[in-house]
Order: C-alpha cells, then sequence, then structure tokens
C-alpha cells in the first residue's frame, strides 16, 4: 500500500504525517510516516479489512476502512483538510524543530523561518539559516555562508529539486525565498545521501508552496529595507493553481535617514510557479525565478559587484500501481552571471549555465526501501578574469556529467536503520567514470524518535569551483569555472556522529561531532604585495567540530539555544614560503575559520502581540596583517629622481605570514514585536524593531589592500506594515 499526503487547501506534500493501518478483526496494526514528497509504503500486508488513520500536527485526522484483496496493490492518497480553530496547546512533532539533527539534517518549516527576527514583516532563510550553530556568515553584507569550514561555492541550493547558483541577496537578511513562499526545507550541513552530488560542503534543498487552488489570495508589505509583493490562487479550481512573487530592496533610499549613511545595495527578486494537480497520483509544476544584486561593500574602495541568477524548471511527481513505484522529475536550466570592477581594477565576469535532467525512483522491497534515479547535467562555463599586475584569464567551457546513484534503507531489528548508498558518474573533467561511496545510519535504541543516534560517512566531489577576487571572508565575487589545478576535482571525506534527545515538556536537545578531510581545494598564490590574483595553488584541509542544540517549545513560548565549535586548518606549499618563511608549506586557519559561535532565540505571544529577540556571539576570524611598506616604480615611465627623500614611486603594502591575527569578535541583539489585526478583507500586521539594538560597532572585514576597517550596519530601526487577504 502506498499513497501521498498533501494538504487540500495548498496542495503540498506534508513530510512527517503518520499513517496507521489496523486489521479490524485482530489487535495487529502496521504504520508509516510520509517523507519529504509526502510519500509513504506500507508493506507485508495480507487479505482482510482495515481501518486507515492519517494523521499531521495541526490537520483534521482522516479516517477509513479499507477492504485488501490479496495481491492488491492499493494506492490511498489523501489530501488533509486544516484544523479551522487555533490548537490551545502547541504540539510538537519530533521531526521537526531546530532541536532536531538527524545524521548532518534538519527540517525547516515555514514557522521556523518566522521566529527569527527581520528587517521585514515576514522571515527568511538567509536569516533564520544565520541563527544555527556551524554556519559562519559575511556579516550583514554579501549573502555568503561558510557551512561548517566549507566554503560558499561549495553549497548546493535546490528549488523544488532546481538547482539555483546563489540566491541570497547582497543584504545578508534576505534571500530569493521569503517565509510566505516556503513550504520547507530540507538542510544537510554534512554527511548527506547519494541523491545529491557535485558539492562537497552542504545542501539547502527548499520545497516552495504551491498556490491556493480553490481560492484567489495576496498578500502586500513594506519595511524601510524592502518591499514584498505575492498573490496566489486557482487556475482551474481544484485542479491547477499559480502563486508568484515580487520583492524589491529600499534601503538604498532608506539608508541615508536611517542608518545616517548612503548604503550602495540593491536587490530585487521575481518568481512564479504554476500547478497541476492529477488527481491523487501525480502533482506536476513549472516554476521560473529571476534575482538581481548589486552593490559596494566598501564605499570609498570604488569595488561594484553584481550578480543575477535565471531559473527555469518543472517538476513531476507521480505514483505508479504496479509495481509500488514513486516516480520523480525535474528538468530545466539554471544560469547565474557575476561581474565585479572600478577604475582602479580591471573588470572580471563570470556566466555559468546549466541544463539538467534528473529522475528519481522510489520504490520497495518488502521492507527495503530503494531510492535511485539517472541524471545528466551539462555545464556551459564563460569567464574573464583580469589580473591588475598580470595578464588577462579567460576562458570557456563545456562540461558533461551524465550518472546515477542508488541508496537503500534497511531495517535491522526495528530499531536500526543502515542506509548504504554510491553515486557513479562520467565526467569530462577527467574523462573517466567516478564514484562516491555513502554511508548513513539511525539508530533508536528504545524504539522510538524521542532518543535516536544517528551518523554517517562519505566521499564527495566536486568539478567546478567559485573563484574569489580576494583572499579575506568579505569577498563577494566569485567566478565559476573547472577546477583550475593538475587535479580536476576537489575532494572532501564527511564523517559525523549525533544523538538526539527528547527531554519531555516541550525540551529536545542534540548533540553532533564532525569531521571533514579535504583534498586539492584551490587557494591563492600568496604574495609579499597586496594585489588581485587568479593564481592558485591546492591545498589540504582538516575540519572539525561540534554543534550543540537546546530547544523548549511550549505555548506560548519558543526559546533555542545553540552552542557551535569548529576549527579549520589548511596546509599549502608554495615557492615564495621558502624564501620569505624559511618552509615551502605553511599551515594556515582560513579567513572563515570561527572557533567558537552562540545562538540563541526568544519568542512569546501576548495574547495579539509576538515578540521575538535573537543575539549572536562569534569569535574572531582570522586576517593577514602587514609587515611593512615599500615603493614600486614603473623606469617605463620615468626615472627615479635620486634627489627625494620620499616618494620615490607607488607605496605597497607587504604581507606577513596568512591569518595569524584574528578580528575582534563579533555580537549582536536583533528585537522584534509585532501585532495581528483583523480586517473585514483580511490581516493587517504592524511589527516594529531594531536590529543590532545596543548599536555594537561590528567589524565586517579589515581592507589589507586600504588598510582601513569596514564595518556592518549600525542599529537600525525599523517599521513594516503587511496586508494580506484571506
Amino acid at each position: 500500500m502506498q499513497g501521498i499526503i498533501t494538504g487540500k487547501t495548498t496542495g503540498r506534500p506534508l513530510e512527517g504525517a503518520n499513517i496507521l493501518l489496523k486489521e479490524i478483526s485482530q489487535k495487529k496494526f502496521k504504520g508509516a510516516a510520509t517523507d519529504h514528497s509526502g510519500y509513504y509504503h506500507i508493506s507485508g500486508i495480507k487479505p482482510g479489512r482495515y481501518l486507515l488513520r492519517i494523521s499531521y500536527v495541526g490537520y483534521m485526522t482522516y479516517s477509513d476502512t479499507l477492504a485488501i484483496k490479496a495481491d492488491q496493490s492499493k494506492t490511498m492518497s489523501v489530501a488533509l483538510k486544516q484544523k479551522e480553530k487555533k490548537m490551545n496547546q502547541l504540539v510538537v512533532s519530533a521531526h521537526e524543530g531546530a532541536g532536531k539533527v538527524e545524521a548532518g539534517r534538519q527540517h525547516i518549516s515555514s514557522v521556523d523561518l518566522g521566529r527569527v527576527p527581520s528587517p521585514s514583516s515576514e522571515g527568511d532563510l538567509a536569516s533564520y539559516l544565520q541563527s544555527l550553530p556551524g554556519i559562519v556568515a559575511t556579516g550583514d553584507r554579501g549573502g555568503q555562508l561558510y557551512i561548517r569550514g566549507g566554503t560558499p561555492s561549495q553549497n548546493l541550493f535546490l528549488i523544488d529539486g532546481n538547482p539555483v547558483w546563489q540566491p541570497f541577496h547582497i543584504l545578508g537578511y534576505f534571500s530569493a525565498f521569503p517565509q510566505d513562499l516556503v513550504s520547507n526545507v530540507n538542510f544537510y550541513a554534512g554527511g548527506f545521501g547519494p541523491r545529491y552530488s557535485g558539492r562537497i560542503s552542504s545542501v539547502i534543498d527548499v520545497k516552495m508552496r504551491d498556490g491556493n487552488r480553490n481560492k484567489t489570495k495576496g498578500s502586500a508589505s513594506v519595511s524601510p529595507f524592502v518591499w514584498h509583493l505575492m498573490a496566489e490562487g486557482p487556475l482551474k479550481k481544484g485542479k491547477s493553481s499559480w502563486i508568484g512573487s515580487v520583492q524589491h530592496s529600499l534601503i538604498e533610499n532608506t539608508s541615508p535617514f536611517l542608518l545616517g549613511k548612503k548604503e550602495p545595495l540593491r536587490f530585487g527578486s521575481q518568481y512564479l510557479k504554476v500547478t497541476t494537480f492529477g488527481g491523487s497520483k501525480s502533482t506536476c509544476s513549472v516554476m521560473g525565478l529571476h534575482t538581481y544584486d548589486r552593490g559596494q561593500m566598501d564605499i570609498q574602495d570604488n569595488d561594484r559587484v553584481r550578480w543575477s541568477n535565471t531559473v527555469v524548471g518543472g517538476h513531476c511527481v507521480a505514483l505508479s500501481n504496479n509495481p509500488d513505484l514513486l516516480f520523480n522529475l525535474n528538468l530545466g536550466v539554471s544560469n547565474v552571471w557575476n561581474e565585479a570592477g572600478s577604475e582602479q581594477i580591471p573588470k572580471r565576469s563570470s556566466s555559468t549555465t546549466l541544463g539538467y535532467l534528473d529522475v528519481n525512483l522510489t520504490r520497495f522491497w518488502n521492507k527495503i526501501r530503494f531510492e535511485y534515479g539517472l541524471f545528466v547535467h551539462i555545464n556551459y562555463i564563460k569567464y574573464d578574469m583580469n589580473e591588475l599586475f598580470g595578464g588577462p584569464r579567460s576562458g570557456n567551457k563545456n562540461l558533461m556529467t551524465p550518472g546515477g546513484y542508488l541508496e537503500t534503507t534497511i531495517p535491522l531489528w526495528e530499531k536500526l536503520r543502515i542506509k548504504p548508498g554510491v553515486v557513479l558518474y562520467y565526467t569530462d573533467a577527467e574523462g573517466k567514470l567516478v564514484y562516491e561511496p555513502r554511508f548513513r545510519f539511525n539508530w533508536q535504541p528504545w524504539g522510538t524518535e524521542d532518543q535516536e543516534l544517528s551518523g554517517a560517512i562519505g566521499l564527495y566531489y566536486q568539478h567546478l569551483t567559485g573563484i574569489t577576487d580576494k583572499s579575506g571572508a568579505g569577498s563577494i565575487f566569485r567566478a565559476w569555472m573547472p577546477i583550475p589545478l593538475k587535479k580536476s576535482r576537489m575532494e572532501a571525506l564527511h564523517m559525523l556522529l549525533g544523538w538526539h534527545q527528547s527531554l519531555g515538556g516541550g525540551f529536545q536537545v542534540s548533540l553532533e561531532g564532525y569531521y571533514k578531510r579535504l583534498r586539492n581545494i584551490p587557494v591563492p598564490i600568496w604574495s609579499t604585495t597586496t594585489r588581485f590574483v587568479t593564481d592558485l595553488a591546492p591545498a589540504k584541509g582538516k575540519i572539525y567540530g561540534a554543534d550543540f542544540r537546546l530547544e523548549f517549545q511550549h505555548n506560548p513560548f519558543y526559546a533555542f539555544l545553540g552552542y557551535g565549535y569548529s576549527n579549520t586548518q589548511y596546509t599549502t606549499s608554495q615557492d615564495l614560503f621558502k624564501t620569505w618563511f624559511g618552509d615551502a608549506t605553511e599551515h594556515y586557519h582560513p579567513a572563515f575559520d570561527r572557533r567558537h559561535q552562540i545562538n540563541a532565540q526568544f519568542n512569546m505571544k501576548l495574547g495579539t502581540y509576538t515578540i521575538g529577540l535573537g543575539w549572536e556571539y562569534g569569535s574572531g576570524l582570522p586576517y593577514t596583517s602587514p609587515d611593512g611598506f615599500d615603493e614600486v616604480l614603473n623606469f617605463s615611465q620615468r626615472l627615479p629622481q635620486v634627489n627625494k627623500k620620499s616618494g620615490f614611486g607607488t607605496s605597497r603594502v607587504l604581507l606577513g605570514k596568512l591569518y595569524q591575527d584574528r578580528m575582534p569578535a563579533f555580537n549582536r541583539l536583533d528585537f522584534s514585536i509585532k501585532r495581528s489585526f483583523h480586517l473585514r478583507f483580511g490581516q493587517l500586521q504592524i511589527q516594529a524593531g531594531a536590529i543590532n539594538v545596543y548599536d555594537r560597532s561590528n567589524l565586517f572585514y579589515y581592507n589589507i589592500y586600504t588598510q582601513r576597517r569596514l564595518n556592518q550596519l549600525p542599529i537600525a530601526p525599523y517599521i513594516s506594515m503587511k496586508i494580506k487577504t484571506i
């Protein structure tokens, strides 16, 4: 017996819905829970009459009686109705929440996104991810995330199964994933299974909402930082729907008044999705996404950066009766375009287009679950990287990667599930077959999700990388290109082990340790002077750390406390090291190595008011300090003036050993209070708050090129308003 469980109004899959099948004539029963596609499967059912019961938090329980015949393959898909009245007490499902991590995976709901104070009228995935341990952000500008020691170009982003290259906006609180559009997110900080490949650090798999298929609705919101319009409704009532949104920044216009100086940051995104519902057995959708970002990190530096994403793709989920089979298809094109430059530094640009076809299948043999599939990815890459003191580095490349994967979930003794798997593909970059073995497991020693030990080990390869133009964490320009080293792939070995414990009374706690071994990571060639370079050298790396999470949920309170410890070290050998430091090999901690991190969230509902607090602390990030100065003279332009005491040529900064100093620690408190008003046609929500409440001067980055300190945003008070129809 199989099926897909969805919400009746939205049509979205309900992950973690409980299915109970009880034989009427006896007390025996079988059960299952839905996966991220809303799919469930129950095997080994004998002929007879059964009571079917399907339940999900916040939805009305579905009950029915079934007669199952011998050798009958039964498909039972159900759309659950949402409860009209709010529950008096918040019921916590074990599979959700920031306090639950399973082998590197966290399930994030749209409700979670709204708990983090944000300078908007709604939550956003970008703000939420930065509130988790193990994630280092570049700050309130740049939109770059470093996850458990990985770089931004090592993260895989998916939107309804479609890859998107750079979805986080230049103002770090916002992304292409606002709360109103997101259904749920599967976030893998490491140890992900073979269904995901092509990246060596993490996976952020976002499922977007389908539009309302019964009623046309909409919302409009505005704050000093951004405005957002969203609308949805049926194309054919009950059969198909659409949902669209437009958001655009306002910070460039409001910052002189709000922050005391102009912040030259602009971003926007447009999104449209059309979904058709083919009864109880299939759902297909087509989506389009476009984003645009441009700005300057430092006005005096005059270096401008721009990027844009365009994604057009289709997604289908279908059930087959004989044999029991779930079919999942993704097809589309994804492009990212980057550009940076100024009068002092020549323009650099990069464009990458990915065409993809992914076919994913799920079926059962007795109690063993098989997930397998085929894929074809075709990359067209074009880049033009100019050097200030060197020559232009430009090129274009086509890369085709056909392959497949297999993962099995094998239950042992009803308490242990092991998940061996492998990815196998051919790549033009190496001209040979490559395989990546993976292994994951879950052990519930007392047979419930309240106590669970989970772990993973796997090998991961990546054949594309994002080359940055500076060696600091403050750089946001990244040009995608094949690995420009002798070995054409980066390699990472992941190992992690974690324990989750439900403490009762709304408390749950998780502790997860991890280790990553890196090989062939491209890093910039060290130079004695501060200059823009594209020459690269291979580095090895090791990353180890642990994340601790404590979560409390009980109406009207929510609280979360997270602590992350991480240690990232690179080792590289370069020619100049021997000359300057006496040893050809250097060991160093890169610019995103944050040793300690604390995140705390608190929410409380007081009648029609909701109060939110968010506090973050991060120990200082490494940077390379200057050792001295010299002057360089171009003899082709003029001869030196020996009678002068100074100013013989152009002054330069001489650099010391890599990343031997650390910036000051970072900490920030954010606050929000919101109230909802019921109107005749809908609802009005007013929110007031402030980012960086105690106006701390947090360092964004130290510009070694100009020897200037660049701070993050000062205290930023705001008032936002949102109107939505019901």
